[in-house]
């Protein structure tokens, strides 16, 4: 059988991740950790070749798959695989922003599908962009592997995309960020094979 077959990374930890705060556009690099966890998932996926490499338009994506492919494989850049752009809100940590904003905080809390961060991106438009680079990885050439790296919440939702699961399955699929997933389409069917795996990939006999 001729299929697609889609290996889905998490970037590595920022400072950002660490200090638990919200931030999507903002341009990051790796901390030590996370270059330590895009070390890991290069070696579990050393053997395996790709025929082509995506990662999304900031730092911290085209880092993570630097450091997994190699200096020498081109790397796709698509900024429509960058994170929600959380506008005002950004490097912020949550209890802030409650306290600074009660009123638009409190509209995402409770409608986070039509609610804005103000001066951000509405989810709407984050779904409308991530939906897009879905279905066009998804009309590529069958036959090869590819790998995309990108961020949680551009991840879960391609993911929920494929499934056809609705946009708020994305909270089923906290992806790792030391980790790898693995989806394929067989004959228009789409199917997840890995989550997170920690493991040398190995492809099923």
């Amino acid at each position: 059988m001729v299929l697609m077959r889609l290996f889905l990374v998490r970037h590595g930890e920022t400072q950002a991740n660490a200090s638990g705060v919200f931030y999507g556009s903002t341009d990051l690099p790796l901390t030590p950790q996370g270059e330590v966890q895009s070390r890991r998932v290069a070696g579990w996926l050393s053997a395996h070749p790709f025929a082509e490499v995506i990662a999304s338009g900031l730092r911290r994506a085209q880092d993570t798959a630097r450091i997994i492919v190699g200096e020498t494989q081109v790397i796709g850049v698509d900024p429509r695989l960058n994170e929600l752009d959380f506008g005002e809100w950004e490097m912020r940590h949550y209890r802030d922003i409650a306290a600074a904003y009660p009123q638009a905080w409190q509209a995402w809390t409770e409608k986070w599908q039509t609610a804005t961060p103000p001066g951000g991106e509405s989810f709407a438009a984050f779904l409308a962009r991530v939906r897009r680079v879905a279905d066009e990885i998804g009309d590529r050439p069958a036959g090869v592997d590819r790998l995309v790296v990108a961020h949680q919440g551009v991840l879960s939702l391609l993911l929920a995309s494929w499934l056809e699961m609705p946009p708020e399955s994305m909270w089923r699929f906290p992806f790792s960020q030391e980790g790898y997933s693995v989806v394929e389409n067989r004959a228009g069917y789409w199917v997840l094979r890995r989550f997170n795996s920690s493991a040398p990939w190995q492809q099923d006999k």
